[in-house]
């Protein structure tokens, strides 16, 4: 099959060189390749968001490609500024797609999917009957939930893409449900989490190097990846360290920029750290390399996640697969991800008392500290593997197909007995 993924705000590169990367980039750098492995050709196409990106079709693995198109300036938009340009976009997709005609085309994101409705309306060749996937990440009316802002007319188009698309892909039962309340049928619908690299992300790490995990000191650790802005959590972490006199926190910041000293809010989180009186206990990295990640990762006791949301879950995922217990605010694909008093725990809030309360929980009681970690590892491989995710994206492939539209029908133990044969 010939897969044309459309991205117009994510580049697959970053992750692919190993480099600091958003979930969006690893998302379609794992899945992408995966596809490939399957034997299928998969061509992929961004937005030149950099003029040193190169120009035409690079290759980034065997039977991947990924292609940078002209629209608007050639550095990182907003979602707003994006959404400026997905005509210009979805034009110039048209014209390379008119060239190297796909049997699916999937996009990544709304504006990804306006675009591509354009260029199917737009394009020299008929492109109205290759099918459509779409694929939400995030849906605004979630986030306007968690107290996110967002465009209001972004709804509306969310709405409408799921209506023209031939199928759609969530990454959680609740953004199902969201779009169920939008008037979207569920069978129309398929939930296909974020995954996680298993073989990268281990709970060994190589026991036999002193190098398997960072260096660490007596006190009990805690460790979480986020945003340093006010949604990521951040914030009650830092509080939550009040609480836990006994613990220290290693936050690892996913800011572009690379230098903490020059992120205001790396500044405002040092500084309100300091004002509590824990900054002893606090250390804040910038963004890391792929390769370093695991061995930070699994230098820690406990991770912990307070974000106000989080759709991907990508990084709870890379710490269950290292081994962590999870101590977790339960939203966006969090709760999908761990199991509540089985691999973590989940918590309503993410408070900080809540947080503190949580996490002594669990440092308090090695055995279920010890069993959680090992049941985190198990569900990571057993559930959220990159080469799973690929299987269930391609059986919507499948399914969005003329030739497959009697497949909505299929029954779900069909479903797990193909996908657990292709797994195990």
């Amino acid at each position: 099959m010939k897969i044309a993924i459309i991205a117009e705000h994510a580049n697959p590169l970053p992750a692919h060189r190993g480099e600091p990367a958003c979930p969006a980039s690893l998302h379609l750098c794992a899945l992408s390749r995966q596809l490939a492995k399957r034997g299928h050709k998969v061509a992929v196409y961004v937005r030149r968001s950099d003029p040193e990106q190169p120009e035409g079709r690079t290759r980034m693995a065997r039977g991947v490609s990924v292609t940078h198109l002209d629209a608007g300036p050639a550095r990182p938009l907003s979602e707003d500024e994006h959404a400026e340009h997905t005509g210009v976009f979805g034009t110039a997709l048209a014209a390379v797609l008119d060239e190297d005609r796909p049997d699916v085309l999937h996009a990544i994101g709304w504006t990804s999917g306006l675009a591509a409705l354009h260029a199917q309306a737009h394009s020299e060749r008929d492109q109205s009957a290759i099918p459509l996937v779409q694929t939400f990440h995030s849906l605004n009316a979630a986030e306007q939930r968690s107290g996110l802002d967002r465009a209001p007319q972004r709804a509306r188009m969310e709405s409408i893409l799921a209506g023209r698309a031939d199928r759609v892909l969530v990454g959680s039962t609740d953004q199902q449900g969201e779009l169920a309340r939008l008037g979207v049928p569920r069978h129309h619908v398929s939930v296909v989490p974020f995954g996680v690299d298993t073989e990268h992300f281990t709970m060994e790490g190589g026991v036999s190097s002193e190098h398997w995990r960072a260096a660490r000191g007596e006190r009990p650790r805690l460790v979480s990846v986020t945003s340093l802005d006010p949604s990521g959590g951040a914030d009650r972490l830092v509080d939550s360290l009040l609480r836990l006199p006994e613990a220290e926190l290693l936050l690892v910041s996913t800011s572009e920029r690379k230098d903490v000293s020059l992120d205001e809010d790396a500044l405002r989180v040092q500084l309100r750290a300091k004002e509590a009186g824990v900054d002893d206990r606090l250390h804040l990295v910038g963004p890391v390399e792929r390769k370093e990640l695991p061995r930070l990762l699994r230098s820690a006791d406990v991770y912990v996640s307070a974000a106000s949301y989080d759709p991907y879950g990508g990084a709870v995922l890379e710490a269950m697969a290292c081994g962590l217990p999870v101590v977790a605010k339960a939203t966006g694909a969090i709760p999908g991800a761990v199991l509540h008093r089985t691999s973590g725990v989940l918590m309503r809030f993410g408070h900080p008392d809540e947080v503190a309360r949580s996490v002594r929980a669990v440092l308090g009681a090695a055995t279920m500290s010890s069993a959680y970690g090992i049941a985190a590892v198990d569900r990571a491989r057993s559930r959220f593997t990159w080469q799973r995710i690929a299987i269930e994206t391609e059986i919507a492939y499948e399914r969005a197909r003329p030739q497959q539209a009697g497949r909505d029908e299929l029954d779900e133990e069909t479903d797990g007995l193909v996908l657990s044969g292709a797994t195990r």
